[in-house]
């Protein structure tokens, strides 16, 4: 199979990188961690924004991953929940890969497993995210189903010197420990078989499809809801429902400067995470906060 593009994955374990000497190496695409869990519970990687951005202004492709630690549906969607808001704004040209090869996982079953996996997947798709997922070869073998997730695109660990996993793949991580200029100490090396790039954009997947409403930042601002009607969605879309909006207030974060399909949308803040609704009269009212 050739070889489309020769990139690196990093965290905030590399540190400050210097994505201009890691383009110069020769290195055309990154996949950086968006966050992972510990003892304190889910985190985003704090070098994530950093590392894509620099990424991208060195003229590299980028994708994102998480590690993943959910046993439940409801712990995917946890997950997902922390790492789609860090995502937001962002275009990426690789997928957003679920990272499944922790040992905690493995007395799910098989079944169980392979079900989270494609579960999480399944919301990424629906956000309109194009999603993979990553493990290595005897992760795989041993724990998943890897034939219920052909639908999606792999990206396997093997630092064999020749890949050892049977089944399709996208992606190789051929190495835990190489030397790239602009990064201190060790870096995981990658080939990419595909280019994603025009199916991702051809689906309006990762900040490609559509603009979206033209948007501006306020402070100073309340979302009043006062009918339990009120709908919320995760992006400027009346099929991405989220569900019913409580009853009170919350502060709006940024408002379209003219309507987009019909409507006037604000950006607001509940639980701690940011969503979308539209202004409807009979509803809820964006007034100043008291």
């Amino acid at each position: 199979m050739a070889v489309f593009q020769n990139g690196i994955d990093v965290s905030r374990y590399q540190g400050n990188v210097n994505w201009s000497q890691v383009a110069a190496s020769g290195n055309e695409f990154a996949i950086v961690r968006i966050g992972s869990s510990n003892s304190g519970g889910l985190y985003v990687d704090p070098y994530f924004l950093q590392n894509v951005n620099g990424a991208h202004a060195a003229g590299l492709r980028v994708g994102a991953y998480y590690h993943t630690y959910a046993r439940t549906q409801k712990a995917v969607a946890d997950e997902l929940s922390l790492f789609l808001n860090a995502m937001q704004g962002l275009q990426l040209e690789y997928p957003v890969f679920v990272d499944v090869e922790d040992s905690s996982l493995t007395s799910l079953g098989r079944a169980q497993l392979t079900s989270l996996v494609r579960y999480a997947m399944d919301i990424l798709y629906q956000r309109k995210w194009y999603g993979g997922w990553y493990s290595y070869t005897s992760y795989i073998n041993n724990y998943l189903n890897a034939a219920e997730l052909n639908d999606y695109p792999l990206w396997v660990a093997d630092y064999r010197s020749t890949l050892g996993y049977n089944g399709s793949y996208a992606m190789w991580q051929y190495s835990g420990s190489g030397a790239v200029r602009g990064i201190g100490g060790a870096c995981d090396l990658n080939y990419s078989y595909r280019d994603f790039l025009p199916v991702i954009q051809a689906g309006g997947f990762n900040n490609y499809g559509p603009s979206g409403p033209q948007m501006e930042s306020v402070t100073g601002y309340s979302l009043v809801v006062f009918n339990a009607r009120t709908e919320y969605f995760y992006a400027p879309d009346l099929n991405d429902v989220v569900g019913y909006l409580p009853l009170g207030r919350y502060p709006v974060t940024q408002r379209s400067t003219r309507k987009y399909n019909g409507y006037d949308w604000v950006v607001f803040s509940y639980n701690g995470t940011s969503y979308w609704t539209a202004v409807l009269g009979d509803r809820n009212r964006v007034e100043p906060t008291v």
